[in-house]
């Protein structure tokens, strides 16, 4: 087969292929005169200029272009850069030809420029990547500081209430006990030595109630004290908590009997738990004790105990002035907790139902109550099995 031109075969295309490279979004054309007149651009030829098109042509400069030899026609192959210098610029591999007065610009993107194109954005978008890592960990960081402020400010408000509550406790309401010790005995001592002891047992109940008050405030705050400082052991045994209830029920009989109230246990022998005596002591003694408090003369208190699927729930009932269901919510929050008098002006602290709380949760127990006004109280906490407390 003779050797034919390419040129020969593909003359008859000539029409094809100048509509193709027109229309070609992959190519760009464009036809100058010298006087630097712009005759023809294709589209994608178009899209690079920025303001003149002249202009545009930015290394080589058109006025550069002109300078370069032209004893041939194809006077520039290489890359042109295309834009201005307020914008992101463009690099064609391009060849320039000259004609007579005209220039013919036809360039195109290297394939090797695609590829330190493509491997340039690679790199980029590791870069990025990398970045937005290192953002969500500074984030994430960032997230914890924060709850770990706000756990520090709710522990610090906390402390603070601790405090305050402390201050209180010391300044009034341990006062006040020792201050009607110190008034009653002082009117007592006058009365023996002036012979008149028409009044000495009105006056020495009195020091005796203000005694118990200020023991019962006292083994309270020790108590508490001891929690918050952490020096309180939890020790817990097997015992029949029966015992215990009786042991309450006796210690605050002389409580209950000047308001002419019946305490009532109807807890059965045999009864057993596993938890720390003292603790479950204090419990009880501070639930009855408040029961006494806000039951009218002549009420009922019932202590009662059920044995749940892993846990004894152990309930406290009195027939009562009840509670309101605004104060119900706020009985076990140290900076929320108010004592309101009993029904004979009974003063106390709040402390005491504070206490139980800490003491129920340490044996990973439950404690709430269930209130109506003027119709009673009842006070429930839960002891859990033994595998279901934790030490």
């Amino acid at each position: 087969m003779p050797k034919i031109s390419i040129l020969s075969l593909l003359s008859e295309w000539t029409d094809e292929f100048n509509a193709t490279l027109i229309k070609s979004e992959s190519h760009c054309v464009a036809l100058f005169s010298t006087d630097k007149e712009l005759l023809f651009a294709n589209s994608s030829m178009s899209a690079l200029f920025k303001g003149e098109p002249c202009d545009s042509l930015m290394n080589p400069t058109f006025d550069n272009i002109l300078l370069f030899d032209n004893s041939t026609s194809l006077i520039f192959n290489g890359f042109l850069t295309l834009g201005d210098y307020s914008s992101v610029n463009t690099s064609l591999s391009a060849q320039i030809y000259r004609k007579g007065k005209k220039l013919l610009v036809v360039g195109g993107v290297n394939a090797t420029q695609l590829l330190e194109q493509n491997v340039t954005m690679h790199q980029l978008n590791q870069e990025l990547g990398n970045l937005q890592r290192e953002l969500l960990k500074g984030k994430q960081v960032l997230e914890n500081t924060l709850n770990m402020l706000n756990n520090a400010n709710t522990d610090l408000k906390k402390l603070n209430a601790t405090k305050d509550k402390f201050f209180s406790i010391m300044s009034h309401d341990l006062r006040s006990p020792f201050s009607s010790i110190i008034g009653y005995s002082e009117i007592l001592l006058d009365e023996v030595q002036n012979q008149n002891y028409s009044a000495i047992g009105e006056y020495a109940t009195v020091i005796q109630t203000s005694s118990w008050k200020a023991m019962n405030l006292l083994t309270n705050l020790i108590e508490w004290s001891r929690s918050q400082s952490g020096r309180m052991l939890f020790s817990p045994t097997y015992f029949e908590i029966v015992a215990i209830i009786n042991e309450v029920t006796e210690l605050l009989n002389g409580s209950a009997q000047k308001k002419s109230i019946t305490i009532l246990s109807e807890v059965s022998p045999g009864v057993t738990v596993f938890a720390d005596k003292a603790m479950i002591s204090t419990i009880l003694r501070n639930l009855v004790s408040n029961s006494i408090k806000y039951t009218n003369q002549g009420g009922l208190i019932i202590i009662s105990a059920a044995q749940k699927q892993n846990e004894l729930m152990v309930t406290i009932h009195d027939n009562g002035v009840g509670i309101k269901k605004e104060t119900i919510e706020k009985l076990f929050r140290i900076e929320e907790c108010r004592s309101t008098n009993g029904t004979h002006n009974e003063v106390g602290t709040g402390l005491g139902l504070l206490l139980c709380k800490e003491f129920v949760e340490k044996h990973s127990g439950k404690i709430w109550v269930e209130s109506l006004l003027n119709k009673g109280s009842e006070f429930h906490f839960t002891i859990p099995n033994q595998s279901c407390i934790s030490h």
